[in-house]
């Protein structure tokens, strides 16, 4: 989204990623690959070493390979106008202001979660406290790049608010809230048929309630209260079905979960493609963003797309999206790692179609705030402003 928008203002983009999947934990490609993805916009591929879990050694160890090679190879190319790097990992940071002093270039920095805030998941509560400390030296390269920085933005104000206290003068320069942002039009008009598209798939039963988690199924996801929770539902004998889409660490748990205890009213329907996930919401009647106590995620991905497919929202995330939906009437809070507030949060929309079609409504109007077009102009002025202002400043000197 980022490159359409620079490249529909004119600029050409180069964007740097690793050719190692970390949702999918497969290779992209056996070694260094560039290709054209449209003109105006290339993708390159740097080579990386693959690892199984998100937080360990080898996630570590793929930062640092990726970084020093990206550094090897963006070093001996014709130095661009400007650079965007997003935070984290701290490491690619590191490199982007390396290359920024090197060439003597604006750099702009995109805070798109709070790493090292996340580790502290890994522990054991009682020994969470020493997880700052243990992370210092990546609290002090983040606050040190994000001072360096010319402008951030952030994916969410709860980062912002985060970035600018490790860097205030940034207050005073460029700073915006950029939402990751839905192509809302594009999740309206996919229409491809879902049949023989999703594993297990059966046509909705009269008077069935569908609700949906579409994402990662991993430890940071509350994906084992979801399956307690339906649990309780198939124990009140509830017309709630919850359908379950992704994969992660957590896949095979949740199935056998599933079927030890016999829950016909859960379907894990594996790896969804995005246009088909489209034309699946369309069919649900309740969009799920649930996630751990320790999450730090503060507005999640999937929520775009349930606004813009018009689904109320059960939440666990405190914060920012609590008061999105409390405010804008949008969804129901329930508490992190408790089935029976979840259970009791589901089954209150599947009773209530009042209430269930008052805030499908609510999802569906506010769904226009994040579309892309509108989150991404904001980007393209500051990054054309922080260029204009570097190049005027230049020109002033000489």
């Amino acid at each position: 989204m980022i490159a359409g928008a620079l490249v529909a203002r004119g600029h050409q983009v180069s964007w740097w990623t690793a050719n190692y999947s970390h949702h999918l934990k497969v290779f992209r490609s056996s070694g260094w690959k560039d290709f054209q993805v449209y003109p105006g916009f290339r993708i390159c591929l740097v080579p990386t070493v693959g690892y199984r879990k998100n937080i360990g050694v080898g996630r570590l160890l793929f930062q640092r390979t990726y970084a020093k090679e990206l550094f090897a190879r963006t070093v001996c190319e014709d130095p661009p106008d400007l650079i965007i790097v997003g935070d984290p990992p701290q490491s690619a940071g590191y490199v982007a202001v390396r290359l920024a002093r090197l060439f003597a270039i604006p750099i702009v920095f995109d805070v798109l979660d709070l790493w090292p805030e996340l580790f502290s998941i890994v522990f054991p509560p009682f020994l969470r406290p020493i997880s700052k400390p243990l992370f210092f030296p990546l609290y002090f390269l983040r606050r040190r790049n994000i001072r360096l920085a010319d402008a951030v933005i952030a994916v969410c104000k709860t980062y912002l608010e985060t970035a600018l206290r490790d860097a205030p003068s940034l207050k005073e320069k460029l700073s915006a809230c950029v939402y990751w942002g839905v192509d809302v039009k594009g999740v309206r008009e996919r229409s491809p048929s879902i049949s023989g598209e999703v594993t297990g798939w059966r046509e909705k039963a009269p008077g069935e309630i569908w609700a949906i988690y579409a994402g990662s199924l991993g430890n940071n996801y509350d994906i084992m209260t979801l399956l307690r929770a339906a649990q309780k539902l198939k124990e009140r004998s509830s017309q709630l079905i919850i359908l379950i889409a992704g994969t992660g660490p957590l896949k095979e748990q949740v199935i056998r979960f599933i079927e030890s205890k016999n829950l016909d009213n859960t379907r894990y329907i594996g790896i969804v493609k995005p246009e088909i996930l489209s034309s699946l919401y369309r069919d649900c009647d309740i969009g799920l963003c649930t996630y751990s106590p320790e999450s730090t995620v503060a507005m999640p991905i999937k929520l775009y797309d349930y606004l813009a497919a018009g689904l109320p929202i059960v939440s666990s995330l405190p914060g920012e999206l609590e008061d999105f939906l409390r405010n804008g009437r949008i969804g129901l809070q329930y508490i992190s790692g408790d089935a029976e507030s979840l259970s009791r949060a589901l089954e209150m929309l599947a009773k209530d179609e009042g209430m269930r079609l008052r805030m499908a409504k609510y999802s569906y109007d506010a769904a226009m705030k994040f579309d892309q077009a509108v989150q991404y102009a904001k980007l393209v002025e500051i990054v054309e402003k922080v260029y204009s202002g570097r190049k005027a400043s230049a020109a002033a000197a000489g």
